[in-house]
């Protein structure tokens, strides 16, 4: 079988990489920056350009569609970028899939596809309208897998991912921000009561988890893949305190709109799957702290 992973050469694009490859599946990324891992065939390109995703997608089995605007601040400061690449780029893909007869589409979404709502969120909860460009654009993503399989019969696996932390994650995400200052004596600020948390999940999960969906029983389905525990920033805090002893913490007023996040279900996952997370919150800060710490020596 042969994979192909738009974005192989980011945060959560890598580490699938790295796991279809020790799954010993014949992976290709299309990605403007080299890879990672050498072992993969590269073609660089622009989803807005037809021609080069059409070329990535010749004889090609499933696709793994990572490649967008992911940095919500990015998306707001550009939203023009974040609707041509996440919904105009996904349907240059659609397109070429369909042309290369590609048998499956595997859509990176979000869990915030949920927005603002307080109660326990799984594949069934109605999707409100967005209250943010990048969110939208998500959706949009969603939409056109689901109606290009309606008009052209072509299979899709919708994955919501709750919020990664890891290795290769970008520095201005909370678990990295949190875990850096603490490191290096700095002070965190925790803003209002702390209780405002995530799903968070360590990248190897969410990578499995995604490795998982190629199964039949994924086709036209959609799964969240996240954390089975709600984490607050004050739980963040404690288990940094555990790992690192004292730190520097500055209470600070609420913010204005501050979403406290979602509590996200994934039992269709582990029913239809046979997935579930395995590193807990507090095992995968302790990885992510040694592993910053090895980074810092080098």
């Amino acid at each position: 079988m042969v994979i192909l992973v738009t974005g192989g050469s980011g945060f959560i694009g890598s580490h699938i990489v790295d796991k279809l490859l020790e799954k010993h599946y014949d992976v290709r990324v299309f990605d403007k920056m080299k890879p990672l891992c050498e072992d993969v065939e590269w073609h660089q390109g622009d989803l807005s350009i037809e021609e080069e995703i059409l070329e990535a997608c010749r004889d090609v089995d499933v696709v793994f569609h990572l490649a967008a605007i992911a940095d919500v601040n990015t998306a707001l400061s550009h939203p023009d970028l974040c609707v041509k690449v996440n919904e105009g780029g996904t349907v240059n893909l659609l397109k070429a899939s369909r042309a290369r007869e590609v048998e499956r589409v595997i859509l990176a979404s979000t869990t915030w596809v949920y927005g603002a709502n307080i109660e326990i969120v799984n594949e069934e909860t109605p999707i409100p309208m967005p209250d943010h460009i990048y969110t939208k654009t998500k959706i949009g993503q969603e939409h056109l897998v689901y109606t290009w399989n309606k008009h052209y019969g072509l299979s899709y696996t919708i994955l919501r991912y709750d919020i990664p932390y890891g290795p290769r994650m970008r520095r201005n995400m909370a678990i990295d921000i949190f875990a850096r200052r603490a490191m290096e004596g700095k002070q965190i600020s925790v803003f209002g009561d702390g209780e405002q948390g995530r799903c968070f999940i360590y990248i190897e999960d969410i990578a499995e988890g995604s490795i998982a969906a190629l199964r039949d029983e994924a086709k036209n389905e959609v799964f969240n893949i996240a954390g089975d525990k709600f984490v607050t920033m004050n739980h963040v805090v404690q288990n940094l305190k555990q790992i690192l002893g004292q730190i520097n913490v500055k209470r600070e007023p609420p913010r204005p709109g501050d979403f406290r996040g979602t509590r996200v279900s994934v039992e269709k996952a582990e029913k239809l799957l046979g997935w579930k997370p395995k590193i807990s919150f507090s095992e995968g800060l302790k990885k992510y702290v040694k592993h910053l710490s090895s980074e810092a020596s080098e």
